[in-house]
């Protein structure tokens, strides 16, 4: 069970992690079938590229090592798909670099766990001031970027037991999108802007992802905390992928289940977002 600091006071609304995977799928984005993550078998596993929707689906998805991952591009252009540049023992371990023809699949295989971080460099662009990937202006589902997840789950060898992120003066974004720690494991976060910020998980997702509840929890900013903003620490003894955002400067698309950014957020479009993996050690 996670330790928390105290919840908000306001009333928030409570959304069931827990969603029904649709049997039938097809092209139509409001087809529940990229909502859920899972493997369609033990050593093989999709990602569609609809038709015209410039988006993977599903944003994340979760597979064992030695998984063979295809993307079937259904759509009548074809689309780039690669690991952005950050890397580190759990975030992309394997980089790659992919051509998906029209109306043609291409596959990858996984064997080293961790997370990856992939976009279409066609449709999206990758801002190397903040370190993450953006939407192309005029793209059909702006701002969401064509951008996916997939965690590759697995023990990672000497995986820290607490870890920081912080939220920059003037800047609506966390410093980091991917943070990982051991089971048990600490996240604080740190607000040394002058806004209130929150840590809210992005709803819609279902075990391995967002594993136990965290939030709404409040983050004071230097004007309600002087001189140095606020903090919130949270203990992760379930293991899983927790995937979260701000709730006052992002909201959810409730088609895709991703953190999509208020147009009037200091980084805009990119989200507010963030993702804590939680895992064993091999160590």
């Amino acid at each position: 069970m996670l330790n928390f600091p105290k919840r908000l006071s306001f009333t928030f609304v409570v959304v069931v992690l827990g969603v029904t995977l649709l049997a039938a799928c097809g092209n139509s984005p409001s087809s529940a079938s990229h909502v859920r993550s899972g493997t369609l078998s033990p050593h093989t596993a999709s990602v569609t590229i609809p038709a015209g929707q410039e988006l993977f689906a599903p944003f994340i998805l979760t597979v064992q090592p030695n998984t063979s991952v295809t993307w079937q591009n259904q759509d009548s252009v074809s689309h780039t798909i690669l690991t952005t540049w950050d890397q580190s023992t759990f975030l992309n371990p394997q980089a790659f670099s992919l051509a998906a023809a029209a109306r043609q699949k291409v596959s990858f295989t996984f064997t080293r766990p961790g997370v990856y971080d992939y976009f279409d460099k066609t449709q999206a662009t990758w801002d190397k001031k903040d370190h993450r990937v953006q939407a192309r202006t005029g793209v059909r589902n702006f701002p969401l970027a064509m951008e996916g997840i997939i965690w590759v789950q697995g023990p990672i060898a000497n995986l820290p037991s607490s870890a920081t992120n912080f939220i920059p003066a003037g800047k609506d974004d966390f410093t980091t999108d991917f943070i990982a720690i051991s089971q048990g494991g600490t996240v604080s976060w740190h607000n040394s802007d002058t806004d209130q910020h929150f840590i809210s998980l992005v709803y819609g997702w279902a075990a391995p992802i967002n594993t136990a509840d965290i939030g709404p929890y409040q983050i004071e900013g230097t004007a309600e905390a002087p001189p140095t903003g606020g903090s919130t620490s949270v203990i992760f003894n379930r293991p899983g992928l927790y995937y979260y955002y701000c709730s006052a400067h992002a909201d959810v698309n409730l088609t895709w289940h991703r953190a999509q950014a208020h147009s009037d957020a200091s980084e805009a479009p990119i989200p507010m977002e963030g993702f804590v993996l939680v895992t064993g050690s091999n160590r």
